[in-house]
């Protein structure tokens, strides 16, 4: 069962406040323990969306958005935690400096920025901002082919139209989806740790080995999928042809994943449907059917039955008691 992402925000008219302690200490039970500064001359203000995804990996997304404030990880910090993350942090409004290994990288407007928890750090951001952020275990990122030995690219900003960039690009969607339809977020995530791997090592300049390289690729035909399943007519030639790779090279993309290609489409379809159902209840369930992709009420049906063990008429009637 997905769980539905929590919100938390805290606002004060005066800098130093109950409200920015309480801040200070959930920015450091969601992250690792931190000191929080804020402007000596601005009201406060701050926002975090945490939720867990059902994923096969470790790891950790959420929001983040506050004003005029900065994030420092002292030694004395690190002494009071055992466990090392590498951060990934997308900045999606505003831009921020990160400092860290005697670097400075100056991000903004969908760049990304990786960062290590068992170095100090300080994060400086002088506006109003946003991130989104993406917490990984190192010890399961040693575990990648090319990461075992490798020095993490720390403090380098990542542009939003590089090749690491895609991968920015799907953790800022996957946050969105998160929020909206936690089931489809689920179905999405699996792919999070290779995609993290691969851009790592773009980052570091290394050219990630073959898992990283098919999970990039996966995540192309996740995000055409995305886009057009809802239509009827999609087949797997034409979604092939637009990520510009074969047939048989789409479905060996999904070997050892949880889902195969056929059944990844199917779940987004029938997330739809599920949506449709409970928000639009002047659609018939034929309607959903169509509006949902698929291409005949007998098979919506069908499949849906297998999916839920009811039919759409009783799934509604359910969400209505």
């Amino acid at each position: 069962m997905a769980e539905v992402p929590t919100t938390s925000t805290f606002s004060s008219p005066t800098p130093r406040s109950d409200a920015r302690d309480e801040w200070e200490s959930l920015m450091s039970q969601t992250y690792v323990p931190l000191a929080v500064d804020t402007h000596p001359d601005e009201p406060f203000y701050g926002r975090v969306t945490t939720g867990t995804l059902v994923s096969p990996v470790d790891f950790s997304l959420t929001t983040v958005a506050g004003s005029h404030q900065e994030f420092r990880r002292a030694a004395r910090h690190i002494a009071r935690s055992d466990d090392e993350y590498l951060l990934a942090s997308i900045h999606t409004k505003g831009r921020a400096c990160l400092n860290q290994d005697g670097r400075a990288a100056v991000v903004g407007g969908g760049d990304m920025v990786f960062y290590n928890t068992s170095q100090p750090y300080h994060w400086t951001n002088n506006s109003a901002f946003e991130q989104v952020v993406v917490q990984v275990p190192i010890s399961l990122l040693r575990r990648r082919p090319g990461l075992d030995r490798l020095d993490l690219p720390t403090a380098v900003a990542v542009p939003a139209s590089s090749a690491a960039g895609v991968v920015a690009g799907f953790f800022c969607n996957l946050a969105r989806i998160h929020r909206q339809a936690p089931e489809q977020a689920d179905l999405l995530a699996g792919s999070a740790l290779d995609l993290i791997a691969s851009a790592v090592l773009l980052t570091a300049g290394v050219r990630p080995g073959e898992t990283s390289a098919e999970a990039l690729s996966r995540e192309h035909v996740l995000r055409y999928l995305r886009e057009r399943y809802t239509d009827r007519d999609l087949t797997v030639e034409e979604v092939a042809r637009a990520c510009h790779i074969s047939r048989r090279t789409l479905f060996r993309l999904f070997d050892g994943t949880p889902d195969t290609f056929a059944t990844v489409l199917r779940k987004l379809r029938l997330r739809h449907a599920e949506m449709l159902l409970t928000r639009d209840r002047s659609l018939s369930p034929a309607a959903v059917a169509f509006a949902s992709g698929f291409a005949s009420e007998r098979h919506f049906y069908r499949l849906f039955r297998q999916d839920t063990g009811m039919t759409p008429r009783e799934y509604r009637e359910g969400r209505d008691k």
